[in-house]
């Protein structure tokens, strides 16, 4: 083995071990946080359950292009595990730079107001920049920023409601937890991903620019910005119901109005801008695909439905019920891999230099064309008749 490899050996199995530690911790706060194994129980599914279903929304969001899975797990892994403990040790230093260094006495408001936001959209943010250096050919453009900021902030969120259900069920029992959940797995549910959603669409937006204009720079430090004041906005308004009203404003009702004030909104324009993203890819497929039509690697069948999204959906419809799940996943790989071969091309039609791998990759997608084509007939001979 080379040096490099030994070099990349070492990286990994430091990778690995600095995961396995940060997980221990995290797995450690949340038993700590209800030590009441049936408050634990109720916890975790109080919050896990509601995190799933807001994720299968997200994902959905990416109709022409899914992404790998592993992809997807990582985004949450880090908001549940990396982006909670950034959060906290930042918090920590936050504190220490305002007491001890500045002399800035710190309350609770400074620190709900302006650093948790500052701290926590920062820590979350770091995971799509990740994607951005590290894994460029799985960030394709606004929405795929979109998609895995938002489950960034599912993950986040998931053991952070985690903590906050377990401490309320050791203060007030099952009255109390049932509460919390409603406020924030149901009414603000969408909070955090909303937060990371805008920071992420911003630094998928600046990923289509190539490297060219200042806006690449500007776009994505507004969008995180734009993250943070949102968050400062909620942390605020209830802090101030709280100190305005008191007892008067029941926590429900509190939160309630917040979230039609700032989460309502930015979810709203958030899928606006999911929706003129889908167009824009779907755009990209009629362009790209019609090379690979004349290449032979797509039919003129293929190709219509392909650019087609309510045929895409007959198409996937009509596979689920001929065989069941298999022919569906097999349907389903076939989209995604011209859509891959559709989004190198475009990227290099752009200007951008792909790697060698990446170079390589379009002749293998092409051959997996061919596979899944055939894998795809055999099924439906298969199937059946009458089915």
């Amino acid at each position: 083995m080379g040096g490099r490899g030994v070099r990349v050996s070492v990286l990994g199995c430091i990778l690995v071990a600095v995961s396995l530690l940060a997980t221990a911790i995290v797995a450690l706060l949340v038993i700590a946080s209800a030590p009441d194994r049936l408050g634990l129980l109720l916890s975790t599914v109080a919050a896990s359950v509601p995190a799933l279903v807001y994720a299968a929304i997200i994902v959905r969001l990416d109709r022409y292009e899914i992404e790998p899975t592993r992809a997807l797990l990582a985004c949450i892994a880090w908001g549940a595990i990396g982006a909670i403990l950034l959060s906290l040790i930042g918090g920590y230093l936050f504190q220490i730079a305002l007491v001890d260094s500045l002399g800035i006495p710190l309350t609770s408001l400074a620190s709900v107001v302006l650093g948790a936001p500052l701290i926590e959209e920062s820590a979350k943010g770091i995971a799509i920049l990740g994607f951005l250096v590290f894994a460029r050919h799985e960030l394709d453009n606004t929405l795929d920023g979109l998609v895995y900021g938002a489950l960034v902030g599912v993950g986040f969120a998931l053991t952070e409601n985690i903590l906050y259900f377990g401490g309320a069920y050791v203060e007030g029992g099952l009255g109390d937890l049932g509460e919390l959940f409603v406020a924030r797995s149901v009414i603000s549910g969408f909070g955090h991903p909303a937060y990371t959603a805008v920071t992420g669409a911003a630094i998928g937006w600046a990923r289509g620019r190539y490297g060219r204009g200042f806006a690449r720079f500007a776009v994505p430090i507004l969008g995180w910005l734009t993250a943070v004041i949102l968050h400062a906005l909620w942390n605020g308004g209830l802090v101030f119901t709280e100190v305005q009203w008191g007892d008067q404003v029941g926590l429900l009702q509190a939160v309630a109005v917040q979230a039609a004030i700032v989460i309502a909104p930015a979810v709203l324009v958030l899928y606006a801008v999911a929706r003129l993203s889908t167009r824009h890819e779907l755009q990209i497929l009629r362009e790209r695909l019609r090379d690979e039509v004349d290449r032979g690697a797509l039919t003129d069948a293929e190709y219509a439905v392909i650019i087609d999204g309510d045929a895409r959906r007959r198409a996937l419809a009509a596979a689920r019920t001929r065989g069941g799940r298999t022919l569906h996943s097999r349907q389903q790989a076939f989209f995604h891999t011209a859509a891959e071969l559709a989004f190198r091309g475009h990227h290099r039609s752009r200007g951008e230099s792909l790697t060698p791998r990446q170079l390589a990759a379009d002749d293998v997608d092409r051959q997996r064309l061919m596979i899944l084509r055939d894998e795809i007939a055999a099924a439906e001979l298969a199937t059946p008749a009458g089915r």
